[in-house]
């Protein structure tokens, strides 16, 4: 019988080496399934590229989603995305539900998202003044779903697939080998269109076309730096000519959303038009010259023959920053040129009769999976940093600045080209307008330093311009009692709800029409968020296809970007309750220790002794770090409690069999080998659990039928079978219901506390009262129990006798 048994053992342990062929053989089936629904190739359309098999996870963080890269040549008029969703069933238990895939397609970097409904920290630039992110939902139902992208920009594109996110304190605990077993998997590919007929010409020295040859298509390249671009259109033979609409883009072909300059012309009336426009460096512009019927909806082309929105570019300085590489994953800094091995940051001298702009590069790959960091600020007066109040001057605050001068900065972010400060605290490029990145104000220490953080920048040249406005405002102005700010207008003021000594006063602020200041500038990238994630969470790199990618893993229930959102954690009260529960339930097991003890059950004892201390320490060390509390490592503690969980179960299954000492000793020996394999295999699974408890069980009823065949009666007490058995068997029946199907992330506490009571209190009824002789009641000791010779148990155990010494 042992032979039968060791050898069941090293067949059901060798059956699970094999789940990962078993797993490559269905993969290879589905595989072949999504090859049968091939993307129709459509006519003019070539293939770019193509994942067969991208597995797909719900997602929790920036840890469970695949990453997708996708690159899209030049003149491209259309991109085609193909997206093809399935279940991959892995067991024959259930099947598998659709689920929601949802894609996130950017350019040049990876999508900033937050699934989970998280705020971004307060820092970060706006998700919508960045590129557009493309989101797609389709179904894991085997469909095909296909997206355009018209004219898109050439470079990189990445696409960020996961499964819809769902709130995990509202999921189940699903117990490996009890439900089905699904592995969603993504087939994704790219076809583009590209036009063929564009005809290369001159950026500088303008177009002549015949009006017979319209609709027509150009491209030129511009230049090494920000200076306008006046492109001359001749029209030709406009006897017959409808009206022209032309249309300028950098990189693409134009849209009806994307253009740097959109406007329509007669030529009949005017057959050569002057467009001015600011194009982006070194970089592909395409021209579209096509007619159209209505204009109204268009801006005249005579209006962009002068333009005095970019005549003061003339005075315009771009510098090139230095990068100063810091050897780690997205660690790096940009800066002047510099010998100072200590420090980046990069003082700029700006006036108010100049554009300064400063550009750095963010490369493909190696530089868009971390956090980029903008800090700006004005250079002030030592009397600033010093603590000294604001000086005054009839009545009216000066500035903090060294000459007391009033002035604003206006800072603006692009990538590809730079912008036009306004005074009005925006950036204006062509037809363009929005909101400034930074507006420093000498006037409020609050507005003399601004910070952003850009997650997963894009790869390109960035630049940051700046333009200093002096404040020529000559006012009666109403100033605070404290010192500390002037107001303008009364509207500011009573936004601010200070104490104002009174109305508008007779005193004036004279302005200043020349002004100078100092920029301070620090542009970084880190990991994480400064290489880190607050206090509650570690900063991970993730890898997929060579692409990596930082990120934050939260940890005690915190969560967002940088784990800093607390909006969904517990109280501390709560999470000491819930780690009570789930460690002081344990306590039950010194039941079953005594009865186990008083029934001579000294083995059993001590695997109960030990699965209540590791269950007891691992629960009081996967709580939140807020109430943890751990004697050694998790996964130590996590091992235990697993392999003595099951070690009690497989030990009290022996118990109850009528085995003899020897072949129980045995069997105890071979269960300790085989559920630690288990174990160490896969602990969560329920096959860990259920193989040892089956083979028990096997063996126990074996042995009974065995006896009873032999004997023809019971080996135990009637009332063992007719009340104790059948309650031990109730209590476990709903333990395993409990912790099988009942347990999800909201009640884990308390259903699990309720399983540790009722596996501790089940050991109570199922140990056999057989071991001792005459006791009445089988929770109570024998009355000669403490007259045990103890002493006896380290004796030597006399010598047998030989025959030469028998008398």
């Amino acid at each position: 019988m042992r032979v039968y048994f060791l050898l069941l053992c090293v067949y059901s342990v060798a059956s699970v080496s094999d789940k990962e062929s078993e797993l490559e053989s269905k993969r290879r089936t589905v595989l072949e399934q999504l090859t049968k629904t091939r993307t129709v190739l459509l006519d003019g359309y070539h293939l770019v590229t193509r994942q067969i098999a991208t597995d797909v996870h719900m997602f929790r963080s920036y840890r469970t989603v695949s990453v997708i890269f996708y690159p899209i040549m030049r003149d491209v008029t259309d991109a085609r995305f193909t997206f093809q969703s399935e279940e991959l069933h892995l067991n024959n238990i259930g099947s598998c539900e659709p689920q929601d895939v949802v894609i996130n397609i950017k350019r040049a970097s990876y999508p900033a998202v937050n699934p989970d409904g998280y705020d971004f920290p307060k820092d970060f630039l706006d998700p919508a003044s960045r590129d557009k992110i493309h989101t797609i939902e389709i179904y894991s139902d085997g469909k095909n779903r296909t997206h355009s992208i018209k004219n898109p920009r050439p470079g990189n594109w990445y696409a960020l697939v996961y499964i819809k996110w769902e709130d995990p304190r509202t999921q189940k605990v699903e117990q490996q080998g009890l439900v089905a077993d699904c592995n969603t998997i993504l087939y994704t590919d790219l076809q583009v269109k590209r036009e063929d007929e564009i005809e290369l010409i001159d950026c500088y020295s303008g177009l002549t076309i015949d009006s017979a040859d319209i609709p027509a298509n150009f491209k030129c390249m511009s230049l090494d730096n920000a200076s306008p671009i006046s492109f001359n259109i001749t029209v030709t033979n406009t006897s017959n000519s409808s009206n022209i609409l032309f249309r300028v883009q950098a990189l693409s072909l134009p849209t009806e959303e994307e253009y740097l300059i959109t406007c329509a012309f007669d030529p009949k009336l005017n057959n050569i038009q002057t467009i001015t426009f600011i194009p982006n460096p070194i970089s592909w512009h395409y021209i579209q010259v096509e007619p159209i019927q209505n204009t109204s909806k268009y801006a005249d082309c005579e209006s962009y023959y002068y333009r005095t929105d970019i005549e003061e570019t003339d005075n315009h300085t771009v510098l090139d920053l230095m990068r100063d590489d810091k050897g780690r994953f997205f660690t790096f800094e940009y800066g002047l040129p510099t010998t100072d091995v200590q420090d980046a940051t990069s003082l700029i001298n700006i006036t108010s009769n100049e554009i300064k702009s400063v550009r750095f590069k963010v490369n493909q790959f190696i530089d868009i999976g971390g956090n980029l960091a903008i800090e700006a600020s004005l250079l002030m007066s030592l009397k600033y940093y010093m603590g000294y109040r604001r000086e005054m001057k009839k009545g009216a605050l000066l500035g903090f600045t060294q000459e007391n001068q009033f002035y604003r900065a206006v800072i603006c972010l692009d990538i590809g080209h730079t912008s036009i400060p306004l005074e009005t605290g925006h950036c204006k490029y062509n037809d363009k307008v929005k909101p400034a990145l930074f507006v420093l104000n000498s006037t409020d220490s609050e507005s003399i330093y601004e910070k952003t953080i850009i997650p997963y920048p894009d790869s390109g040249t960035w630049y940051l311009t700046s333009r200093l406005f002096c404040d020529e405002v000559v006012c009666p102005c109403r100033t605070s009692h404290n010192g500390t700010k002037y107001y303008v207008d009364a509207e500011a003021a009573d936004k601010e709800g200070e104490n104002l000594s009174g109305e508008f006063t007779n005193y004036t602020r004279e302005g200043e029409t020349n002004c100078n200041a100092t920029l301070v500038l620090s542009i970084s990238s880190t990991s994480c968020l400064n290489g880190r994630c607050s206090n509650h969470g570690n900063c991970l790199l993730n890898t997929f296809g060579g692409l990596v990618m930082s990120f934050c893993s939260c940890s005690a229930g915190y969560g967002g970007w940088d784990c800093s959102d607390d909006s969904r954690m517990d109280s501390r009260m709560y999470m000491l309750i819930a780690v009570l529960l789930l460690t002081l339930s344990n306590l039950l097991f010194f039941i079953s220790i005594y009865v186990a003890i008083i029934r001579l059950y000294y083995t059993e004892a001590m695997m109960y002794a030990f699965t209540m201390v590791f269950s007891t320490f691992y629960h009081a060390c996967d709580a939140p770090a807020q109430v943890a509390y751990c004697i050694t490592r998790g996964n130590i503690l996590q091992f235990g409690d697993f392999y003595c969980g099951i070690m009690s179960f497989w030990v009290t299954l022996l118990a109850m069999s009528v085995i003899g000492d020897k072949l129980r000793s045995s069997f105890q020996l071979i269960g300790a080998i085989v559920i630690a394999l288990l174990t160490t295999w896969n602990m969560h699974s329920f096959v860990a659990f259920m193989l040892p408890v089956a083979v028990g069980v096997f063996v126990l009823l074996l042995s009974w039928f065995l006896d009873y065949r032999k004997t023809r009666s019971m080996s135990y007490h009637r009332s063992y079978y007719t009340r104790h058995l059948p309650f031990g068997i109730a209590l476990v029946s709903v333990g395993l219901i409990c912790y099988a199907f009942l347990q999800t992330e909201q009640n884990y506490k308390i259903i699990h506390s309720i399983w540790h009571a009722i596996i501790a209190l089940s050991v109570v009824f199922l140990l056999p009262d057989v071991k001792r002789e005459g006791s009445p009641n089988p929770f109570l000791p024998s009355s000669n129990y403490c007259k045990l010779p103890f002493r006896r148990i380290f004796s030597r155990s006399p010598a047998p006798a030989t025959p030469g010494n028998q008398s």
